[in-house]
Parts: structure tokens; C-alpha cells; sequence
């Protein structure tokens, strides 16, 4: 359904001070879930009813938006939802790589209990589910699993970089969700992460992280194209 008959916003109107940054956040987050699809558009009319604003917020919005990849505007048609191409992932994986592996570096160093106990949690529970596991849960369990590790830097900016960068890719996978079989694998690969963290070994866990999201990235190219076998 497009989204000016969705009424993405319905219902989020909040206090004046906090409208304009709101719109954003909804409209972000509702692309990034799939609530809007790739190629709806989005008119800005229809989002500053929703919200109660003027259409001054909801341009900058979506200027905000398209310079993130996430619209894209069209001259004389208007705002649509992007489309994640493979340039898209090969660009977030060339970032996301170099820098996560330096965070499981530090994080073999840095990381404290409570945060070791958090990651072992979350790789026995979603190993314990199996083949009945909620893709999109496990997404998002995974999510969680590398947030700890980012904020295991201390390095604040980055690890504001890397969670953006996680959820485009998250963005992906909600489009083209990951098979079982691939799920599984990936928390083989953080069960064998948490080890070198445990152990305190930098070395094998930047090379881990390295393995992990080299994995990632070729499961998520073969979910956008599937008849290549990239």
C-alpha cells in the first residue's frame, strides 16, 4: 500500500520541540523495517498532515534521508523509497569490515563480564531455537550481538556509524530474509567470536570478524540476486 494512503505516521504526532526529529526517526525506521517498500512514494503533503506540521521539517526529513541513501528523488515525480543494490552492499560491507574487526580486536582486550555474558545469552538462545527461529528476531539478536562489540571501542562516533551501517544491511534482509541454513551459520560464527573474546585473543578475533562479515556479505549479494550465484 503507497505510503500517503498508509498513514505511516498516524497516531506519532508528539510536542512541537520534538516533531521535526520525529518525522525522521518514524520515517526511517519505517524503511528500514519494511513497512515501506522499495519504490513507494512519499509525498510530503500527506507526511506533514500525519504529523502535524508544516511540509519545511518533512523536506528536510527527507533531504536528510535521500543524502542516506534511503530516498530518492525523482525531478517532477517526487520522493520514492530506494532500492538496495548491490553497490550498496558492497559499499557498507568495504566500511562495516576494516572496522569491526578492529572493534573484536579491541573488544578482546576491553570487554567486561556482563558484556561477555550478554553475547554467550545470546548465542545459546538462538543456537537452542534451531530450525524454528524467527528470522527476523535472529536479525535482530544479531544486531545486538555486534552493538556490544562496537561499544566495546569506547569510540562513540563509530560505533554511531556502524549500528547505521548495520541497519541498512538489516534492511536487506528484511526484503530478501536469510535462509535457515545461513542463520545457523552465523551464530556458529559469533559462538566462535565470544571464544577469542573469552580467551582474550585480539588476534583471532579480528580475523573471525573479518571471516564472519565476508560470509555475510556474500549471503546477503546472494539474496538480492539469487540466479548469479555471487
Amino acid at each position: 500500500m503507497p505510503a500517503e494512503r498508509r498513514g505511516v505516521a498516524r497516531g506519532s504526532s508528539g510536542s512541537p520541540g520534538t516533531r521535526p526529529l520525529h518525522v525522521y526517526d518514524r520515517l526511517k525506521d519505517a524503511i528500514i523495517t519494511g513497512t515501506l517498500r522499495p519504490l513507494e512514494r512519499i509525498t510530503e503533503n500527506k507526511v506533514a498532515a500525519d504529523f502535524g506540521l508544516s511540509r519545511t521539517p518533512v523536506r528536510e526529513a527527507l533531504q536528510r534521508l535521500e543524502v542516506e541513501g534511503l530516498i530518492q528523488v525523482v525531478p517532477k515525480r517526487g520522493s520514492f523509497v530506494s532500492r538496495p543494490t548491490v553497490e550498496d552492499i558492497l559499499e557498507i560491507y568495504q566500511i562495516r569490515t576494516p572496522l569491526e574487526a578492529a572493534c573484536a580486536r579491541v573488544a578482546a582486550e576491553r570487554i567486561e563480564k556482563d558484556q561477555l555474558a550478554l553475547l554467550d545469552r545470546l548465542v545459546r538462545v538462538e543456537q537452542g531455537r534451531g530450525a524454528g527461529r524467527s528470522p527476523d528476531r535472529s536479525l535482530r539478536a544479531a544486531a545486538q550481538f555486534h552493538a556490544v562489540i562496537y561499544g566495546c571501542s569506547r569510540n562513540q562516533r563509530m560505533a554511531t556509524l556502524l549500528v547505521d551501517l548495520q541497519n541498512q544491511v538489516h534492511r536487506v534482509r528484511v526484503l530478501w530474509p536469510s535462509t535457515v541454513a545461513r542463520l545457523s551459520d552465523t551464530w556458529a560464527e559469533h559462538a566462535r567470536i565470544v571464544d577469542a573474546l573469552r580467551s582474550r585473543d585480539g588476534a583471532a578475533a579480528e580475523r573471525l570478524m573479518i571471516e564472519h562479515l565476508t560470509k555475510a556479505r556474500l549471503s546477503t549479494l546472494n539474496r538480492i540476486l539469487p540466479s548469479t550465484g555471487i
